[in-house]
């Protein structure tokens, strides 16, 4: 049987033996709340007379109950004088009462018996009609029972009233059974969800065994004559000690001998304890079956006192067990390095410390005074000690996720408890009414009208009730639905006015300000390619800045969580927390469209001053994304408006930017062109490698030359350049052309992965291995090889490769035949091999080996002339992408691009063009859609971009650097990056040419707002 089988088999049966517990517990409480009480307490055993040494007959009686003592009093002129403690028991009902067993056989039948019908006549007193009186009679609302026993050698006779078990017993057993009930719940979800966690199977063993024990000891005199409830206790109460051990053994980590020889030490813990047991079970068993049997010879007598002896030995073994206990909790104490396990082991250790007060007591009761102990004496401390075990276990529960309780209680095992909660109050007082009617049923029958109406009115009083707290429960629970349902109909009702997006987020602020209460709210709209946040509606902040600059930790942030919540903390802040300071809100909550950052909502402080709870976060993230589509597709649906009055202004530069790629096409394709010799040769190819700058030609003309060559060629450039690409030339114009070309990027290897990658491996040759596996050697083989970061390899690697580079041949790993290849290798690197070699890092003989022909990529700063070329081609290929048509770059596009250093070369370009297509709108790359590093890097350049001719009177022809900057710069560039509330201005105005009213439209802004800004910037 597998492991999973397994776990699922013990999950079951211990399922079932939880349940059976609950069940015994709760028949154990039924039971000795139904079960009539003599009030005699008695020795398990009869002993010798104290004064001949001679055995004495019955069983002595060591205490009477007060309620017995109490009910003979009241009848004590009627029944005579009663049996006294040290009076020796020998009937009950005419049935014989020698020993404990049959005392605990007569309670049983008690149970069942019915008294006759005979009364005693009420002029004679009870004691002088006992000959004609039966066994068991009632009188009033008493049942009384004839008793015979010894006093001082002279038998006599009596009559006991009998009484139920007090009341205070079995509430203080109802109150331990229901608190060690709810652990034991939090202690059956654990084991249920995680079955395969050994802590919690045994955590929920020894919540079982304790419940069982417990509920059973405290009532073994009145469940000791049954045996399908003696047994139960017996084993559960043997097995307490032992699985307690067993518990902080694994608790809160396997101890290390346990977890070296878990078998053994399984035997070793539970060996004894289960000997015991069935020893025990046995002799109780026995015991029990011969009760009623007459015996002579003393046999019942010798069985109890064996049984006696058992258990007092068996005391002192679960003492040992108890020490052992807690030399494990202390070693745990002292070894876990967890802060929340050390916590829990802190607060069961004080507890464990604290209950040897009242365990050591019990023990000594047990060895010295064994007839206290076995009247019930030790009953109260064990209930104390096993109390501070219950609060320690419920502190670590609650307070310190005890047996992750936060993973199973979960929102929703919270609401159905509180619903049940609901439920067993509402029902608790439908039978609390009840009770009190069927105690009161005399008055009940002379006035049944006026209580059925009481009970009517009663009940649907509780009716009512219990609805309103089920909603209140509701709303703590789903308030976001109440909310969002309100919500949801306000923007239905925006949903006609979707071309507008000022409209509809004015609507959305109304909502939020009347939903959540708060006192102001703003919305923000992202310009990624500006790299702010634009302002297009706002509820009670007249100040509200015209744009806020999304800086990265802002970013990251909204990014991360979607939220940002303002603190009050005095130490030092970060620039997140100072904008939402200076701008005295509470919250920012991200928008998002597609996965995308599409914009901000900020929100001020609520009016009752509380702070934004989970509910609130879950309305404002659906009520974002309605609204986030909504202004989607309004800026979807204006942006096609602005693109039909612009078509006819684009369609010549449509042109224009067509006739320059069909240039550049045909001088790419003329530059391909390869003379042809004598006799026919295959064309140079050079595929994706595009350029035609003096710096790439001389590389590819140097690729020409070596490809035909068997020899190894190192490639060396920075990242980014296009080693890979060179390489796959190398070979595509090799006569290796057919064969394969096989890349391996060793970078991303460890040293045991790139071996067994580049030479394979033989099954079984280590952990992982199921199978053979082809080494890149083996798959290039009459092909080429291309190793990319050969400088990161390991030095026994390098080893190996200079062997199979000087003898062709190697072995797998793990393999003992030698495997000959035929390839052609070509390695790559970005970093200085001969500063590896100085440092040790890199074999000089290895070097040699790869560096027979070197050819070094350019940089892309040193191909300037080649920018454009590569920019328009990895348009095209971005565009047809997305499905975009955007077909040509803006001049000051082109001009950006050709100043920008660009550190992260072609990969950098690449991913900037594919960027820039992504945010653009229109058919053209403007400037606004680069990334905004490359325009502020660009803008540092002392090159000028020239922004288009406008109607706006001098502004236009100004270059960008002085539009840019207030006038007390100059007009020069500052050190600093461009604002980018000052570009988004300059682009509004050129592409309304001017026109101040249109450009207002385009930035979304009244008209006021534009002239201000203007003048701020020194624009007029």
């Amino acid at each position: 049987m597998d492991l999973q089988k397994r776990t699922e088999l013990t999950r079951w049966l211990l399922t079932i033996v939880g349940v059976a517990v609950v069940l015994y517990c709760l028949a154990v409480l039924g039971f000795v709340a139904t079960s009539p009480d003599l009030g005699l307490r008695c020795l398990l055993v009869s002993g010798p007379n104290s004064t001949g040494g001679v055995p004495t007959p019955g069983l002595e009686i060591r205490q009477i109950t007060r309620e017995a003592a109490a009910g003979i009093r009241e009848w004590q002129s009627e029944l005579g004088d009663g049996p006294r403690a040290g009076d020796r028991l020998l009937e009950i009902a005419h049935r014989p009462a020698y020993t404990f067993a049959h005392f605990a056989a007569r309670l049983l039948d008690l149970r069942t018996e019915q008294p006759f019908g005979a009364k005693p006549r009420d002029d004679t007193p009870i004691r002088e009609q006992g000959k004609l009186l039966p066994p068991m009679f009632p009188k009033g609302n008493d049942v009384f029972v004839e008793v015979r026993f010894l006093r001082d050698g002279h038998e006599m006779r009596s009559w006991l009233p009998l009484r139920t078990v007090p009341w205070q017993d079995i509430t203080l057993t109802l109150v331990w059974f229901l608190l060690e009930f709810g652990i034991l719940a939090v202690g059956a979800l654990a084991f249920w969800t995680r079955p395969f966690d050994q802590q919690a199977r045994v955590f929920f063993a020894m919540c079982l065994v304790s419940l069982g024990g417990f509920v059973g000891g405290y009532h073994w005199w009145m469940i000791a004559g049954s045996l399908w409830l003696t047994v139960p206790f017996m084993m559960c109460a043997i097995l307490v000690p032992v699985v307690t051990l067993h518990f902080f053994l694994v608790y809160p980590e396997p101890k290390l001998f346990f977890a070296r020889h878990p078998y053994r030490s399984l035997w070793a813990i539970y060996g004894i304890p289960v000997l015991a047991m069935v020893a025990l079970v046995g002799l109780a068993v026995h015991s029990i079956w011969i009760a009623d049997q007459v015996s002579s010879d003393g046999h019942q007598e010798r069985i109890l006192s064996m049984l006696n002896e058992g258990i007092s030995i068996y005391l002192g073994i679960a003492a040992t067990y108890f020490v052992a206990t807690l030399v494990a909790l202390a070693a745990s104490f002292f070894t876990t390095r967890n802060a929340v396990l050390h916590n829990q082991v802190k607060w069961i250790l004080w507890a464990s410390v604290f209950a040897m007060l009242p365990v050591g007591y019990s023990l000594s009761l047990a060895y010295f005074e064994e007839g206290k102990f076995s009247l019930g004496a030790a009953s109260v401390p064990m209930f104390v000690a096993s109390f501070l075990f219950m609060l320690a276990y419920a502190i670590g529960i609650v307070r310190y996720k005890l047996m992750l309780v936060d993973e199973i209680l979960s929102r929703g095992m919270v609401y159905y408890m509180l619903n049940l909660a609901v439920t067993v109050g509402f029902s608790l007082a439908i039978a609390g009414a009840s009770l009190a009617a069927m105690y009161q049923h005399n008055q009940v029958a002379r006035h049944a009208a006026v209580v059925v109406v009481l009970v009517v009115v009663a009940v649907l009083l509780l009716n009512w009730s219990r609805d309103r707290v089920q909603r209140l429960i509701d709303r703590k629970f789903f308030r976001e639905k109440f909310q969002l349902d309100r919500a949801l109909q306000r923007m239905n009702q925006a949903a006609g006015s979707m071309g507008d997006p000022n409209a509809l987020a004015q609507r959305m602020l109304a909502s939020c300000r009347d939903l959540l209460g708060v006192d102001r709210a703003a919305l923000y709209l992202r310009d990624a390619s500006a790299g702010v946040f634009r302002l297009i509606a706002a509820d009670g902040m007249p100040h509200a800045p015209f744009a806020i600059s999304s800086d990265a930790e802002l970013l990251g942030l909204m990014h991360e969580d979607g939220n940002v919540q303002r603190f009050e903390s005095e130490a030092e802040q970060t620039q997140s927390q100072q904008l939402l300071h200076e701008l005295d809100v509470e919250l920012v909550h991200a928008l998002e469209v597609d996965g995308q950052l599409a914009g901000a909502l900020f929100l001020g402080t609520k009016h009752n001053g509380d702070r934004y709870t989970a509910e609130d976060l879950a309305l404002l993230t659906t009520l974002g994304q309605i609204t986030s589509v909504a202004l989607q597709s309004a800026r979807v649906h204006q942006a096609a408006a602005r693109l039909n009055v612009d078509l006819q202004l684009k369609v010549e530069k449509i042109s224009e930017q067509q006739q320059l790629i069909s240039m550049l096409q045909a001088e790419i394709t003329s530059r391909q062109q390869v003379a042809s010799p004598a006799e026919p040769a295959p064309a140079f190819r050079r595929d994706f490698i595009k350029g035609n700058s003096p710096a790439i030609a001389s590389v590819l003309e140097t690729v020409r030359k070596v490809s035909g060559s068997q020899s190894s060629v190192l490639i060396r450039g920075e990242s980014g350049t296009g080693k890979e690409l060179l390489a796959a030339a190398l070979h595509d114009n090799s006569p290796r052309r057919n064969g394969p070309l096989v890349s391996v990027h060793c970078g991303a290897l460890s040293a045991g992965l790139l071996e067994s990658e580049l030479f394979g491996h033989v099954k079984g040759s280590f952990t992982g291995a199921h199978r053979d596996k082809l080494g890149r050697f083996e798959m290039a083989n009459g092909g080429t090889l291309f190793l990319d970061e050969i400088g990161d390899i390991s030095l026994d690697t390098q080893i190996k490769l200079l062997r199979v580079l000087q003898e062709r041949e190697f072995e797998p790993v793990g393999g003992t035949r030698s495997v000959q290849v035929d390839v052609r290798l070509i390695a790559a690197t970005h970093q200085n091999l001969e500063k590896l070699i100085v440092e040790g890092r890199f074999r000089e003989d290895l070097f040699y080996r790869l560096n027979v022909i070197s050819i070094t990529l350019p940089p892309l700063r040193d191909r300037a002339d080649d920018i454009i070329e590569l920019a328009l081609y990895f348009l095209n290929r971005a565009a047809e992408r997305a499905g975009k048509r955007i077909t040509h770059l803006d001049e000051p596009v082109i001009e950006a691009l050709k100043r920008y250093p660009w550190p992260g070369n072609i990969r950098e370009l690449e991913n900037a063009i594919e960027r820039s297509v992504v945010m653009a709108e229109e058919q053209e790359i403007r400037l606004l859609d680069l990334p905004a590093v490359i325009v502020t890097a660009a803008s540092r350049n002392v090159r000028v971009i020239e922004t288009k001719p406008s109607r706006l009177d001098s502004t236009a022809s100004r270059p960008l650097e002085e539009l840019a900057l207030p006038q007390t710069t100059g007009g020069k560039l500052s050190s600093g990056e461009i604002p980018q509330e000052k570009l988004a201005l300059v682009d509004a105005l050129t592409r309304s040419g001017g026109n101040k009213a249109e450009a207002a439209r385009l930035l979304g802004i009244p008209r006021s707002t534009l002239f201000s800004r203007l003048k701020k910037y020194g624009f007029e």
